[in-house]
């Protein structure tokens, strides 16, 4: 099945604009599960423009490289690498540009749904990891995107539904790459209340990668329903508990 692609040489221009920044718990999840220590080599693939690796090598002095397929987001990335902590490489997560058996921890956050070829990536991931090295994966499960305000959104969970593969597909696309103790958990946060003014503006902005595949009148469209409902449904605040999976295996 073909994947609806996010074009992020468009994106980069205002995406720290409009995302909001991870929440810690989601930097030290991932820190938790891939085993990352002072003396890990780590590689995350989809940096984008940097936010999560910047922050992380912040907390951690490994040694840490960092992957895009996109020119324009890395270019923000690298410029917010004052101290040069990061190897930033340009490259394409289907073959990777590194040596086998290069890192104790390959992750990517919010990143597999936008790959074409899933299990040639996962392979790809398997043969650079070390032995003992670990894969970490954050991501969506289908009924957390059921779940969310934005299944208010005419068409978009449909959207992300054929994006985002299954917990259940991931975990057997790994084990088929050879990767053992697989296993997944899933995590949440309670972020307290966003204002819906706030919200809405964010989503007018398209802040998540899924609104910029609907045409222009799509998406017009489908907001001036959303934000109805939105006001509608959740006053002028939205309590936002953030939840996320996380699929983990070991080369």
């Amino acid at each position: 099945m073909k994947i609806a692609k996010a074009d992020y040489s468009r994106i980069a221009e205002y995406y720290d604009d409009v995302r909001p920044a991870m929440a810690d718990i989601w930097l030290s999840r991932i820190m938790e599960y891939g085993k990352i220590t002072e003396n890990s080599c780590v590689l995350e693939i989809g940096c984008g423009t940097g936010r999560v690796i910047l922050r992380m090598s912040a907390l951690k002095n490994a040694t840490f490289y960092s992957l895009d397929n996109s020119e324009e987001m890395l270019r923000k990335a690298v410029g917010k690498d004052k101290e040069r902590k990061i190897r930033w490489v340009l490259g394409d997560a289907h073959e990777l540009p590194f040596r086998s058996s290069s890192f104790d921890c390959v992750y990517m956050a919010l990143v597999l749904h936008h790959m074409e070829d899933k299990a040639l990536a996962l392979e790809e991931i398997y043969r650079t990891l070390k032995s003992g090295g670990v894969c970490v994966i954050m991501t969506k499960s289908h009924s957390q995107l059921r779940e969310s305000v934005f299944n208010e959104f005419p068409g978009l969970t449909t959207i992300d539904l054929k994006r985002f593969p299954s917990i259940p597909s991931i975990k057997d696309l790994m084990a088929e790459m050879g990767f053992r103790n697989v296993y997944s958990r899933v995590d949440q946060h309670d972020e307290g209340y966003r204002i819906t003014a706030e919200f809405l503006k964010r989503v007018r902005n398209k802040y998540i990668s899924t609104l910029t595949l609907l045409s222009g009148d799509e998406f017009e469209k489908g907001f001036e329903v959303f934000q109805e409902r939105v006001k509608s449904g959740y006053g002028d605040k939205i309590r936002w508990i953030s939840k996320f999976n996380f699929v983990v295996g070991q080369k």
